[in-house]
């Protein structure tokens, strides 16, 4: 699997070695809009996935609300499971027809109720056909199975919820709508309808994450999102017309490993049928500009006495290496430090002149080891001895591409086995406010203990200064 695709998007390929294998479960949950002039339940009698059974998005649905396929309760959900065959514990990839429509509705719904390994396939029934692959027909004799459901409510946002952030302005709303439809140059589907958006949302259509059925590579999502003018470090809602191509910008927003989001399950449907609830229309409001000067940081002082405790294994289906790094070129060192930690403000090592880099990285304490994921490089972590009892991670991150493939946890537990290898009393580490957001809740993870804390100042590089460091390079 690549690092600039989806960890949870897998391919036909894949889905066809896995098919009969115990414990691994297909799911059609094709859903289309009258102008699409399609049948889910007609085109899965008429052949789809061997093993496959059919999830009816218009079934499995809280009925009482007045509002399309909502979402049901958790009990409902694990009886309709079950009668499907679904285990929470089971491998699930789900598809519909073109790809990236309805599917990821029920991969989102999967996992809001407890399933960890969820996926979407990608290309969607149309693109398996048009490879030629197996396919059955009629309906499956299904073994009913036992779902355990462990509903996290944190990502599911209500009509109350929604108001207070359109009030507020608290989280950031990505609305998966066409832009015609967002701007209100276009109708509503649903008849009598208000279009247009809610205040402070931004313009992201779902369609526009994949191309000819399949996901387009994070590089590609990644710009998408952040050129709309949606920051990855703040948390996020997501809408969209009834609640279903929300979930494409959620599956998207995930690979990206941004996890502070949740969905509208209500969505236009909801918002925009209400007489009372605000609705703009014209274009989303302009994306800010960021203005340069010195940045305000919390900083927090974090140590560890003993050897983690935790053990994870190696990320599947990638191919991982890693490799301690003796006489690091300068400009080597200089381009992972600033693939990793430009969007953190690191600066430090980058204002270095060549001479005191490389007095730096040919200190004996100091030691850099280089992750590769696939064959390229794709993260980096730095141990300082600062003495026979203290080792300092002095650095740790991914490369963005690589961020969202599954393998943080895993690498930060063996920077802290190396940190550890010399048998020191203490391993520290810093972290601060401008660094990922989940970076001083991943160290406590994993046995750090906040010591210190205290405010700095972070000034950062100018673009005249990235200039004359690509000189130097």
């Amino acid at each position: 699997m690549s690092t600039d695709k989806s960890r949870f998007v897998v391919s036909a390929d894949w889905v066809e070695k896995q098919l009969g294998t115990a414990g691994f479960r297909v799911v059609d949950a094709s859903w289309y809009l009258p102008a699409h002039k399609r049948n889910g339940a007609e085109e899965f009698a008429a052949g789809h996935l061997p093993g496959a059974v059919f999830f009816d998005q218009d079934k499995i649905a809280d009925h009482a609300t007045g509002l399309p396929h909502s979402l049901p309760s958790p009990e409902f959900f694990a009886e309709q499971a079950g009668e499907l065959g679904l285990s929470e514990a089971d491998t699930i990839v789900v598809y519909d027809g073109p790809g990236f429509f309805s599917a990821p509705r029920v991969w989102w719904m999967l996992r809001v109720m407890g399933v960890r390994k969820a996926y979407v396939l990608d290309g969607g029934l149309d693109g398996w056909k048009h490879e030629g692959r197996p396919l059955e027909t009629g309906t499956p004799e299904i073994e009913p199975a036992t779902f355990t459901p462990d509903f996290n409510e944190k990502r599911v946002t209500s009509l109350a919820t929604m108001r207070g952030i359109v009030d507020s302005g608290e989280k950031q709303i990505a609305d998966a709508r066409g832009a015609g439809r967002f701007t209100g140059d276009e109708a509503e589907p649903r008849a009598g309808m208000r279009s247009g958006h809610m205040p402070g949302a931004r313009s992201l259509p779902a369609t526009a994450f994949s191309e000819n059925g399949h996901f387009k590579d994070l590089t590609a999502i990644r710009k998408m999102v952040t050129d709309a003018g949606i920051d990855l470090g703040k948390p996020v809602v997501t809408s969209c017309g009834s609640g279903v191509t929300a979930a494409v910008i959620t599956l998207a927003l995930e690979s990206l490993g941004h996890s502070d989001n949740s969905l509208y399950d209500g969505s236009w449907s909801e918002w925009g049928g209400l007489e009372d609830t605000p609705v703009v229309t014209g274009p989303a409001e302009p994306v800010p500009v960021i203005s340069h000067g010195p940045l305000k940081a919390h900083v927090t002082q974090l140590e560890m006495t003993a050897p983690p405790k935790v053990s994870l294994p190696i990320p599947v289906n990638i191919q991982t290496a890693l490799m301690r790094v003796n006489n690091i070129p300068l400009h080597f060192y200089r381009y992972i430090y600033w693939r990793v930690g430009k969007r953190w403000h690191w600066q430090k090592r980058m204002r270095m002149s060549d001479a005191e880099l490389s007095a730096v990285l040919k200190d004996p304490k100091n030691s850099v080891t280089v992750l590769y994921m696939n064959g390229a490089p794709a993260g980096f972590f730095e141990l300082n001895k600062a003495s026979d009892e203290v080792t300092e991670l002095s650095y740790f991150g991914l490369l963005e591409e690589a961020i969202g493939a599954g393998v943080g946890k895993w690498f930060l537990l063996q920077a802290l086995y190396a940190a550890w290898q010399d048998n020191p009393k203490r391993v520290t580490v810093t972290t601060n406010t401008l660094d990922h957001p989940r970076a001083l809740q991943l160290y406590q993870m994993m046995g750090f203990s906040p010591v210190g804390t205290y405010e700095a100042w972070v000034e950062p590089l100018s673009d005249t200064e990235l200039l004359e460091i690509s000189l130097r390079n």
